[in-house]
């Protein structure tokens, strides 16, 4: 059976720097992520799997990442050093960045 995996893309907001690309964070609620931005799915037209992106401006990124952070901060893994890297990672990077694409890709579990 068939599950999904979600990751970021940032687009850098001058010519000539890199994007990036993370999982998508521990922190962010996903459930409530895709309750709140679902209606922008686009789907790849991949015809081998369900894949598809979310486009969201950089205020909407940075504006759900600090949403996320509060409700996280209860999390015993908050804590971690791996966490608050990330974290730190996504705030500069959003700093810097146009846009930012959710995309949710199918893989297989191996559990068939």
């Amino acid at each position: 059976m068939p599950a999904y995996r979600e990751r970021i893309f940032t687009c850098p907001d001058r010519n000539g720097q890199p994007g990036w690309i993370m999982e998508f964070p521990l922190w962010w609620d996903r459930t409530a992520f895709f309750n709140k931005y679902s209606q922008r799915q686009i789907d790849t037209g991949s015809p081998f799997s369900v894949d598809y992106g979310l486009l969201l401006t950089v205020g909407e990124a940075m504006a759900w990442d600090k949403r996320c952070r509060e409700a996280f901060a209860q999390d015993p893994r908050s804590i971690k050093a791996f966490v608050l890297e990330a974290m730190e990672r996504l705030a500069s990077v959003l700093k810097t960045a146009s846009w930012v694409i959710v995309e949710s890709y199918e893989w297989e579990s191996g559990f068939d």
